[in-house]
Order: C-alpha cells, then sequence, then structure tokens
C-alpha cells in the first residue's frame, strides 16, 4: 500500500488527535489541501486571511490545550501566518504552521513566491523543518506535534510541492509511547519550607495565574483553609469565580482596587502558576512563595522567598495536607468590604446613561445576559481595560486574551477559533473598532459555519488608548482617527444579524436578541472615546 506524502502527513495528525486546520488553499499546497479533504478526521476551515488562521488556531488551543493548526501557500502565505504564530509561542499554545514551498529544484533559485521559509520560522518555531523526502514524513512530523504539544509552543513543517504528492510506503505511526509521563512535585524539604512560610503569615494573600488553570478547585480549598484573600492576573480572569466571597478580582493595571488593598494588607503573597509580568504589578516588598512549572519565571523580576519548580496541581494537594487552617474573621469582613467600595465605585460608570454610550455600561448590559458557559475574547487597547476592572467573571466562563504579545485582531479571531472547539457555548468577542475593522472579512466565515459568534464592537472612531498615550508624552492627537462603516449593516450583508446601538436603553434588547440568535451576530456600539483618557487621569 503506498500513500501520498500529503496523506500520510494529514494521517499522522489525525492519529496525534488534531481536529481542525485553519488555512487558505493555494497553489503551492493543493497537495496538503487535497489529503484534508479526503481525511474524515481532520477538518480544513478555508478563512479570508492567513493572520486570522493563525490567531484562530492559537485561540483554540489556548482555550483546549490541544494541538491546533493553521496553513499556507509559500511565500506571502507563509509571511501572513506570524502574527499568530507569535501570539502562540509567547502564550505558549501548542499549534503546528504547515506552509507550502516550491518544488526541490527551486529552492534558493529566486522563483515565484519561494522565500527562505527555514529562516523566516526559525525565530518563532520550536521545531522548524523542511520534509525533503516522503517516506520521512510520518516521522518529522510525529517530531512536530511531539514538540508543539510538550514544550507548548510552535512547530513548522514546510512541504515542497514536489514532495506532496510523492508516494511512500511508509504509513503514519501511533503515538502511543511517544510522549512524557511527567509529574513535577517539589521534595518534602521543600513542602516542609513553604509549609512554614504559610503557618508563620496572619494574612496570606494568593494571586493565581494562567499556570493555575488545572487546579482552580484545589486554589480554592487552600484559600479556604487559610482563609486567604484571592486575586487572578488578567490572562486568568474567572479561573476564580469573582463572585466567590474570597475573591477580590485582579490584580494589575487593569484589575481591581480590593485587590491591590489586599496585596498591600497581606504578609505573604502565595503566587500559583504566574509569569510576574509587569502588568500583573505584583509588589517586590512582599515575602513571596512562588509555585511555577516553569524554573525560568520563578523570581523573574525580582527576588521571592521561595520558588518552587513544580507544577500547581501537583504542589498544593501536599500544601493543603500540611498547613494550619486559619480562622481569620478579620481578613473575611476586609475583603467583603474592600469588594463592596470597588463595587460601589464603579457603578457609576456601570448604569451612567450618557450618549454617546460609555463603554462600561456595554458591560452591565452583557453582566445581565451573558450565558453561565459563554467564551470571551478580548482584544487589546481600552476594551481590555474595561473588562478588567468592570466585569464580573464566573469559573464556568472563559476568557482569552493576546497576553504577551498584545496583538490587535485577536478578539475577533479568537472567538472564531473557539467556536470551532466548542459549537454549543456562545462566543463573544469584545474588540474596538481600529481592531475588528483589520480582520472583520472573516465574519462571513462565521456566516459560513454557523459559529454562535456574538461581536460586540466598542465604535468611538478613532485609537482611543493611543490618543491617551500621545497625550501622556505630550504629543498632540495625530492619525488615530478613522472613518467607520455601518458595523450592523455590515453585518445583515454578510448574511449575519446586525444590531446598532446608539443609546444605553437599547443595549439590553441587543444582547438578548444576540445570545437568542441562531446565526453570528454584530452588534456595533458607538461609545465616547474620551472616558478613557478621563479614567485614566488624562482629560482631554
Amino acid at each position: 500500500m503506498e500513500k501520498t506524502a500529503s496523506e500520510v502527513l494529514v494521517d499522522q495528525l489525525a492519529k496525534a488527535g488534531v481536529k481542525y486546520i485553519f488555512g487558505i488553499p493555494g497553489h503551492s499546497i493543493l497537495g496538503v489541501v487535497e489529503a484534508l479533504r479526503t481525511n474524515d478526521d481532520v477538518t480544513f476551515v478555508t478563512v479570508r486571511h492567513e493572520e486570522t488562521a493563525s490567531l484562530m488556531a492559537s485561540a483554540y488551543a489556548k482555550l483546549t490545550d490541544e494541538l491546533c493548526g493553521c496553513l499556507s501557500i509559500a511565500g506571502p502565505g507563509a509571511t501572513n501566518l506570524m502574527t499568530g504564530l507569535y501570539d502562540a509561542k509567547m502564550d505558549r499554545a501548542p499549534v503546528l504552521a504547515i506552509t507550502g514551498q516550491v518544488a526541490l529544484q527551486f529552492l534558493r533559485r529566486d522563483v515565484l513566491q519561494e522565500i527562505d521559509q527555514h529562516d523566516l520560522f526559525e525565530s518563532v518555531s520550536l521545531f522548524n523543518k523542511v520534509i525533503t523526502t516522503a517516506k520521512e514524513t510520518s516521522e518529522i512530523t510525529l517530531l512536530a506535534v511531539k514538540n508543539a504539544v510538550v514544550h507548548h509552543g510552535v512547530s513548522h513543517l514546510g512541504v515542497p510541492m514536489d514532495i506532496q504528492n510523492a508516494k511512500t510506503k511508509v504509513m503514519a505511526k501511533p503515538v502511543e509511547g511517544r510522549w512524557p509521563v511527567h509529574r513535577s512535585r517539589p521534595p518534602k524539604d521543600l513542602i516542609e519550607k513553604a509549609t512554614d512560610l504559610v503557618n508563620a503569615a496572619d494574612s496570606p494573600m494568593i494571586i493565581t495565574g494562567w499556570g493555575a488553570h488545572y487546579a482552580p478547585e484545589t486554589v480554592l480549598q487552600l484559600a479556604e483553609k487559610i482563609d486567604a484573600p484571592i486575586a487572578t492576573t488578567f490572562k486568568a480572569k474567572g479561573l476564580i469565580s469573582e463572585f466567590h466571597p474570597q475573591s477580590v478580582g485582579v490584580h494589575g493595571s487593569v484589575g481591581w482596587s480590593s485587590a491591590r488593598k489586599a496585596a498591600q494588607r497581606a504578609d505573604l503573597l502565595i503566587v500559583l502558576g504566574s509569569s510576574f509580568s509587569q502588568q500583573t504589578a505584583l509588589p517586590p516588598s512582599k515575602p513571596i512563595l512562588q509555585v511555577d512549572y516553569d524554573p525560568l519565571v520563578i523570581g523573574k523580576r525580582f527576588p521571592v522567598k521561595l520558588g518552587l519548580w513544580a507544577s500547581v496541581e501537583d504542589t498544593l494537594p501536599e500544601l493543603i495536607s500540611k498547613v494550619n487552617e486559619k480562622n481569620n474573621e478579620e481578613t473575611l469582613r476586609f475583603i467583603k468590604d474592600a469588594k463592596d467600595e470597588w463595587m460601589q465605585k464603579i457603578e457609576q460608570m456601570t448604569s451612567s446613561d450618557q450618549v454617546p454610550i460609555h463603554p462600561a455600561r456595554i458591560l452591565k448590559a452583557l453582566q445581565s445576559t451573558i450565558p453561565d458557559d459563554a467564551i470571551v475574547s478580548i482584544d487589546v487597547g481600552d476594551n481590555s481595560y474595561w473588562f478588567g476592572k468592570y466585569f464580573q467573571m464566573k469559573s464556568t466562563q472563559n476568557l482569552l486574551i493576546s497576553g504577551y504579545l498584545a496583538t490587535m485582531g485577536f478578539g475577533f479571531a479568537g472567538a472564531i477559533g473557539t467556536a470551532f472547539a466548542h459549537p454549543q457555548r456562545k462566543s463573544i468577542s469584545l474588540t474596538g473598532d481600529g481592531a475588528f475593522a483589520m480582520l472583520m472579512a472573516d465574519f462571513t466565515t462565521a456566516v459560513k459555519h454557523n459559529l454562535p459568534v456574538i461581536v460586540v464592537v466598542y465604535n468611538n472612531s478613532e485609537l482611543s488608548m493611543i490618543t491617551h498615550e500621545q497625550a501622556l508624552e505630550k504629543f498632540p492627537k495625530y492619525a488615530t482617527e478613522f472613518i467607520n462603516p455601518d458595523f450592523a449593516k455590515f453585518a445583515e450583508n454578510s448574511g449575519g444579524i446586525g444590531y446598532r446601538v446608539t443609546d444605553p436603553t437599547e443595549l439590553a434588547p441587543a444582547f438578548a436578541g444576540a445570545f437568542k440568535a441562531k446565526k453570528p451576530v454584530i452588534i456595533d456600539v458607538v461609545t465616547d472615546p474620551t472616558q478613557f483618557w478621563m479614567e485614566r487621569g488624562q482629560k482631554l
């Protein structure tokens, strides 16, 4: 029995559990696309731009922790993948990029669409190979998959056109026994040191990052045993329900004052699965017990009292079994009072009836209508600021962001990618008009596949965060204003449903209609760009 290299490649991906490949077919990748057409286990989804494809793959991988793929032709298609692949690399999402390439005999000959794709992908990839013979396809593909999954990052396979259709008798291989079984927990003496730190603290506080996403219930068990407030990083928002009585919300530049006050009051910070980003703004003056599976983020920005190189889910059960129970009514009262104060503070903005609409008002309307199992994918810019501060998430919901790359366009592409992962759940994109317009053509992709996507566009005809940053640098406002189309009419012209909202009283009916809809929806909300500058203390 013989198969083409393309068929073996796709078979190998299917054996590894890959369900989706996002991309655009073209001349130099047609052999692989044909193999995808005839394979019942891996679905190929055509998009309108390769950047959308790679961002969708990144979002899918972040949400599911499963390998997802993206595909393009050689040359310009490959370069268009870069933004989404860097997002996956920097946020540690397992993604495989497959690119076509000119036939082997034409490599390095400066022919049409031939670029040095190996060097192009070298900086973004953990594994970066060109398949040069059909018989090596299964083994190289398996290695690409293994690197992406085990190391949580990007792998790239280049497949020359002549190799795609070459025949081989070497079939796809089983993946059983090719993956490491790894558990990471500290030795007993370090558990004892960690226990002593927690027992000696009068007011410990837990700060939970995305690295604890396998253990939210265990984090709660520790918090409840020692009566500690729990904050999350922005990326981990909702990992612990913000309605839980011991939650104090997000800590950091887009966080809650209750989290900041709790950190100031604490005499020990127990930091679980956080990479210590600058935006999380952990106070260096506090003693810190840090647990993380990546040794390089232990004390990344400043020294910690004790750093445990281990997974959170394997460390906490042992710590919980050893720490003393604390009954700290004073701390529990503090949490309630600090949280009540924060909610009262934001009530004025979330209840505002001003026109143009205050961005925080959108979130109040969303809060009252959003399903308990919704997935929220947000973009960068001031919309992320509003969401971090003014929306309370439940642990049954999911938040996706472009964390370290912070790229515009992720919010919308992420909502499409996650809708493929969970088509039974509503997938909501919160995005600015600038970011949405970059990739809005792929709203037709959501319509084509009838995805449960709701796009909320903060339409202020401006890059309002950039205007604010210009003001901070004492520069005049320049090149940040837009002329926008009617996004609601665009939705209807694309075969979806559109709502244009200019008055706050129209928000609740628009959201109610969107959540009942059987088609993708755009809610085009005309907002006030000056609110971000005013809240940040830079009234213009």
